[in-house]
């Protein structure tokens, strides 16, 4: 049946994307093999490029799989009635430890969604555009959230505003320096508050606390 093979697709994708990252992980994008990745993945190179025409596809999707469960706890902490700024914080806390676990594929990830410059090789020049809208809908429903509760000006656009605040946070990550996941936060708290600012309703401010040791 059809609905079967697509069950099928989805499950041998989710397996190609989740073990390229566990070899990513280990080894590094050009420290791993598409051969090393099929065998992982119990698949042959053929079908491996079926799935995925590069390595930064499984690298982007396993990612977007993530930020995907992060948006999913977020609109229903949000729909429970939970101040926004705090969802925002525990957000960028789960965001902040995995750009530090995996520091050495921040660059990878980050240039494909900025649209910086990808490998000679690199098939498709759009690939971090899925990643991209992604990040911008994990972030978007806190600044709605904000706006409805006066918080915001009412004529912000939060979608614009979600995609400077998803590339404020790259830039920072891509520029590095951070010693902990406690500095990332920091910084992206100050890139936040700052972005924020000129949005902010008449005799709003924002209080975000200070990142726990």
């Amino acid at each position: 049946m059809k609905v079967d093979r697509e069950e099928q697709d989805k499950d041998r994708r989710d397996r190609i994307a989740r073990a390229a990252f566990e070899l990513f992980a280990r080894s590094g994008l050009e420290g791993t093999s598409a051969q090393d990745i099929a065998r992982a993945a119990y698949v042959s190179r053929t079908n491996l490029y079926r799935y995925f025409p590069s390595k930064i596809h499984m690298l982007l999707a396993h990612f977007e799989k993530a930020v995907q469960a992060s948006r999913e706890d977020a609109l229903q902490r949000l729909n429970a009635g939970a101040n926004p700024q705090q969802v925002w914080e525990s957000m960028t806390v789960r965001m902040a430890d995995l750009g530090v676990r995996y520091q050495h594929l921040v660059g990878a990830v980050g240039q494909a969604v900025l649209g910086a410059r990808l490998p000679a090789d690199e098939p498709d020049p759009q690939a971090g555009l899925k990643t991209a809208v992604t990040l911008a809908a994990l972030v978007e429903p806190v600044l709605i959230a904000m706006r409805h509760q006066g918080h915001l000006r009412p004529d912000v656009d939060t979608t614009m505003l979600s995609a400077l605040l998803v590339d404020a946070c790259l830039l920072a990550l891509l520029h590095g320096g951070h010693r902990d996941q406690r500095e990332v936060l920091r910084d992206w708290q100050d890139r936040f508050s700052l972005l924020l600012h000129g949005a902010l309703a008449p005799g709003h401010q924002l209080t975000l606390r200070e990142p726990d040791r």
